[in-house]
Order: C-alpha cells, then sequence, then structure tokens
C-alpha cells in the first residue's frame, strides 16, 4: 500500500500543479497592470515605456504555460518525490523546472505564434510567482498527505543491534514518510529489550510468529552479516503471509531509480510484494471504489429504507449489525450489515457450532436457526451486504476482494491463508462468483489467493458483471 499512496500522492501533485498553473497567470498579468501603472521605463532596454499588456492581448500564453510548466515539472523528475522533502530543496528543483519551463515557453511562442507580441515582463514575473506558489501548494500537499500521521504503515525491523539502530533512526527521524516502527526482530543469539527506542518483539527463528501476531505492512531486513538461508527464510515469511519484505541494498552500491527500490536519506531497500505492483492501475481501481459505492448508496436508498423498515417491524431489534472485521494486513474495522439474524446471535454461538458445513474456522450453515424470517429472504438476495458499500467508501473495503474476515477466524488461519490479508478486503471475489457456501473452506482461500496473483483491472470488472448473475440466482447464498 506504500506504492498505491505514492501514486496518488503524484497523481494529487499533477492535479495541483495544473490548478496553481492557470490560477496564477490572470494574477501575474493584473499584476503586471498594475506595475505598468508605475513603472515608467521598459526594465530590459531603459528606454521605452513599458508595452500595455492585459489578459486580452497575452490570452494565447495560457495555451502554453500549462504544457510547458507541468512538462517541464515531469522532465526535471518533479513527480517522483515519493516522501516528504526538505522546503528548501523543494524549491530548488521548483526553480530549476521553471528555468527549464521558460525556454520551453519562448521556443513554443516562437514556433506557434511567431508574430506574437510577448511581454517579457509578464513571463519573468510570471516565472518568479509560479515557483513560490507551486512551493507553498507542495508543502501543504506535503503536510495533507504526510502529515499528522495520517496513511501510515506497521513496520518490523529484522538486523542486528549496529545495523538495525541506524536504520530504526533514519525512519523514526523521518514521521512523515509515513511509517511507523512497531518494533524489531533481532538474530537468536541477541538479547536486547530495545533497539533504537522500539521494542524488540522476538528473535529471527520467532519470525513467523511475530507476523502472525501483529498487523505488520512491511518488513524491512538490515544488515551485512546474514547467510543466504538466513535471507531466505525471512524473504520465504514474508512471501507465505503477503507481507512485503523490504532489504538493506546499501552494499550493492545501487544507483538506478526502480520501481521496487526505496530511498530513505542515503539508505537504500529493495522491496519484493506478491501483491499487485501497478500503483497507478491501484489507484484507478480506488477511484472506481469511490465513485460505484457512492452511486450504489444513492440509487440502492430506496431500497435499502424498505429493508431497514421490514427488520424493525420483524421483531423490532437493530436495523444494523456490525461486526469487527479485519482489513488489509488484518488491521480491525467495523463492518456493516443489514441484521439477517436474532437478536442474541453471538450468545448462541456455542449451541449451532455442530451445525457447521464449510470446515475450517468460518461459519456456514444452511439451516441456521438464528436467521430470522426477513434475514432469510436478505441473505437470499444478498441485500443484507448493501451497507457495506459505505465500508467501501471510506476505504475500510473494496467493491472487488477477499472476504473480511472475524479476527478468531485469523487466529485460526494456517501460514499460508494469512497471505489473503495483503489485499483490501471487498465485497465480491472468485469466490462469490463461484459458488460462495457451496465451496470447502481450502478451495475458498486458494480462490482469494488466485486472485491476487492474477489480479488486474480486467479481472475486477469481469467479477462485478459476473457478480450480478450470481446475486440473482442466490446460488450458494445463506
Amino acid at each position: 500500500m506504500v506504492r498505491l499512496r505514492e501514486a496518488t500522492f503524484r497523481w494529487t501533485l499533477r492535479l495541483l500543479d495544473l490548478v496553481v498553473v492557470l490560477a496564477v497567470f490572470p494574477a501575474t498579468v493584473w499584476l503586471r497592470e498594475r506595475l505598468g501603472e508605475l513603472w515608467t521605463f521598459d526594465l530590459f532596454t531603459s528606454a521605452n515605456v513599458l508595452q500595455e499588456v492585459n489578459l486580452g492581448n497575452q490570452a494565447f500564453l495560457t495555451r502554453l504555460v500549462v504544457p510547458a510548466w507541468v512538462g517541464a515539472m515531469h522532465f526535471s523528475g518533479t513527480y517522483e518525490l515519493k516522501r516528504r522533502i526538505r522546503s528548501d530543496v523543494l524549491l530548488l528543483r521548483l526553480a530549476r523546472a521553471g528555468l527549464l519551463a521558460v525556454g520551453l515557453l519562448l521556443a513554443s511562442v516562437f514556433v506557434l505564434h511567431p508574430s506574437a507580441s510577448v511581454s517579457r515582463s509578464v513571463v519573468g514575473l510570471y516565472a518568479i510567482n509560479v515557483t513560490f506558489a507551486l512551493w507553498w501548494a507542495r508543502l501543504l500537499a506535503q503536510r495533507a498527505a504526510f502529515g499528522y500521521g495520517r496513511g501510515t504503515v506497521n513496520i518490523l525491523v529484522v538486523g542486528g543491534a549496529i545495523e538495525a539502530e541506524g536504520l530504526v533512526d533514519r525512519l523514526a527521524r523521518n514521521p512523515d514518510w509515513g511509517l511507523r516502527i512497531i518494533g524489531a526482530v533481532v538474530p537468536d543469539g541477541e538479547n536486547p529489550s530495545q533497539l533504537g527506542g522500539v521494542p524488540v518483539l522476538g528473535k529471527l527463528s520467532g519470525l513467523p510468529e511475530v507476523l502472525h501476531r501483529h498487523n505488520i505492512g512491511q518488513v524491512f531486513m538490515t544488515g551485512r552479516a546474514w547467510d543466504t538461508n538466513q535471507l531466505r527464510f525471512v524473504a520465504n515469511t514474508c512471501e507465505e503471509v503477503g507481507v512485503t519484505f523490504s532489504m538493506d541494498a546499501n552494499f550493492l552500491n545501487l544507483s538506478i531509480s526502480d520501481a521496487q527500490v526505496q530511498s530513505f536519506e542515503d539508505w537504500t531497500v529493495l522491496s519484493f510484494s506478491t501483491t499487485p505492483a501497478d500503483a497507478d492501475a491501484l489507484l484507478f481501481k480506488r477511484l472506481v471504489d469511490v465513485v460505484g459505492a457512492a452511486l450504489a448508496l444513492i440509487v440502492s436508498a430506496p431500497v435499502m429504507g424498505l429493508v431497514a423498515l421490514l427488520i424493525k417491524l420483524d421483531d423490532g431489534g437493530p436495523v444494523f449489525y456490525s461486526q469487527v472485521r479485519g482489513g488489509l494486513y488484518g488491521r480491525p474495522f467495523w463492518m456493516h450489515k443489514f441484521r439477517s439474524m436474532s437478536v442474541d446471535a453471538d450468545k448462541r454461538t456455542a449451541e449451532v457450532a455442530a451445525l457447521n458445513e464449510t470446515g475450517g474456522p468460518t461459519f456456514k450453515a444452511a439451516r441456521d436457526p438464528r436467521i430470522t424470517r426477513v434475514g432469510r429472504w436478505i441473505r437470499k438476495t444478498s441485500l443484507d451486504e448493501f451497507p457495506q458499500f459505505w465500508n467501501v467508501l471510506t476505504g475500510d473495503m473494496s467493491l472487488v476482494g477477499p472476504r473480511p474476515p472475524i479476527p478468531s477466524e485469523v487466529a485460526r488461519y494456517e501460514r499460508w491463508q494469512m497471505r489473503r490479508l495483503s489485499m483490501r478486503p471487498g465485497i465480491t471475489c472468485i469466490w462469490q462468483v463461484s459458488g460462495r457456501s457451496n465451496i470447502d473452506f481450502d478451495t475458498w482461500m486458494k480462490l482469494d489467493l488466485m486472485y491476487i496473483d492474477q489480479w488486474s483491472l480486467f479481472l475486477d470488472f469481469k467479477l462485478l458483471l459476473r457478480t450480478l448473475p450470481a446475486v440473482l440466482s442466490a446460488r450458494g447464498a445463506r
């Protein structure tokens, strides 16, 4: 999810820059008009009075400043800033991009409008204004994206005392990177209680248990004394449960830029992830989630109102049932559904345990006595799932993805099943269109892993199209 946040930030910067570049131009022309009333001599020749400037005779430049500045900033690499950087460094990079943009703008005028009268003072004043405007806008965007602890990812550091403390110190000194170190794992022969101010959660041999107990999003392995077996053990453990694995790569002296390489000041790590790596596609998936969920809530509002009324008339109990579920990497969130069971259903779990038909830690029963009359109907039609569009809108779920499990179920997962938590849970997935409750638990888990391994926007689109007939046929619904 670090890559998704980086892609979101890059595209946000592009849109923000577009707005700033367009907004600053008329403001600059207005300022230049006021300057013309005060300045009596041309700044460049010291002889001729400044030419008359207004938005009308400089309007043709509005078609050129956007591609010139956005193009210059792209070629200057300002959109490759994945993390928050110092304000002085940011201003220097934007100034360099501004110089390139002025050159591109003047070249465009010469080629496209050779007879046009261009105010040199407008161009120069605009370059200064837009550089500082972009600088302030970027600072605000960085604070919004990385400030106040938003969008943090839980980090586990693996390494010896000396090497690990160095990485922990770098990460801790830069909280705006959106990474929160929750602990460290040390080699089996070491016994520190803390590393760089963070607790030691276990030894290297106990890494699988540490990943099982904590909601880890990424593992950083640092140091140069690891043998091949130890490296392979950590990489395989992370791969098995779907956690991103990052390895200290300083010994390689890498200098190339790659999507799998992340740099924190002068500290470079290689990242290996089993989750989808196309950040732009993941961003588009999130946009589809937001738009689709919003439309679904609006269109289905009358039906949802009717369902709520029927539930209330049936037994007078609460309309909604909210339950803690495991989200991305097992992070808990409240999932909402229309209540389809009796109010005391949770207290009666033990008495119906023998009716379970799926095997594994999940519970599904065709003749569950806790289901109400209205509940049986809304389950058959999947209307009980409609409130989950709100979970999609808030970002806890996606339209398509593995179903969010109950934390008590996750505690009973086998290690290979943990990897299904490495992607945002969804309302529908391969399991839902392949028989739902008619499929045993192990097959369900394998289908979810197949979705993660084969994910694409086209697969999501295909599953959404297949979900409608699956819902209408009520096949496997319980």
